[in-house]
């Protein structure tokens, strides 16, 4: 059976919403690091849903819609539910309220994006990305479990939870993926090859180092936004767009 182009892209969401329903089964049976791990799985493959509609040229209205329904269930229903019955399933509506902070920023940051979505690859995103929001507070978990053997404490991981539930509808600029070539300078070449060994932390020793990565990648760009700085290649894109 032959599978029509439009579709492929599609094939990617379907696996990231797939990947984040498997999350909450996993995190409602106990198996709170595996669940973890499949949100990040499912990171990966919304990662891959828009990069292939690309190179395709089959970007389209459904296609946005659909990765943002997909991202609701994966990177904010799950870790609402992960934050609930970890750390405030014996506070009652407080602890409610504070588990619903993922999914009701994370919605209103998805529902932004898709009225502010043109169609076009975007040099850095306007408010935290659920997707890093979701994987910033899992894999501080994982990492806590790692080091001292449970899965944190309430008074550490929820601040942390509504600072970046927050953050997400803020309007601090955050970069996208830095691209890597080994054909443009020094400098690019050196980012590229520090990009990668990165990657391959993650990858290698995931518990460990994912969460490390993530919070400073926050707090980079936190110091980015406050002191004013844009990159270049912003820069560069601004003037070529105004001509």
């Amino acid at each position: 059976m032959k599978v029509q182009r439009s579709f492929i892209p599609s094939i990617f969401t379907i696996l990231n919403l797939f990947s984040g329903f498997l999350a909450i089964l996993e995190i409602f049976h106990g198996r709170y690091i595996t669940g973890i791990m499949l949100i990040i799985v499912a990171a990966i493959f919304d990662g891959l849903d828009g990069k292939v509609a690309r190179r395709l040229q089959q970007e389209s209205e459904f296609g946005i819609e659909f990765d943002s329904l997909a991202d609701i269930v994966s990177f904010c229903v799950a870790p609402s539910i992960l934050i609930n019955i970890l750390f405030v399933s014996e506070l009652g509506f407080i602890g409610g309220i504070l588990s619903f902070f993922p999914l009701l920023f994370g919605s209103i940051r998805l529902a932004r994006f898709n009225v502010q979505a043109k169609g076009e690859k975007m040099l850095y995103y306007t408010g935290l990305p659920v997707p890093v929001n979701a994987i910033t507070i899992g894999s501080f978990i994982w990492f806590h479990n790692k080091l001292f053997g449970n899965y944190g404490e309430p008074k550490i991981i929820l601040p942390m939870v509504v600072v970046l539930s927050f953050l997400m509808v803020s309007h601090i600029r955050v970069s996208s993926l830095p691209k890597i070539s080994f054909y443009k300078g020094t400098f690019t070449i050196a980012k590229s090859i520090f990009v990668i060994v990165v990657f391959l932390l993650m990858i290698v020793f995931p518990g460990y180092t994912v969460f490390p990565v993530f919070g400073a990648f926050i707090i980079t760009q936190l110091l980015i936004w406050m002191v004013g700085y844009e990159e270049p290649r912003l820069h560069f894109s601004m003037r070529r767009r105004s001509k």
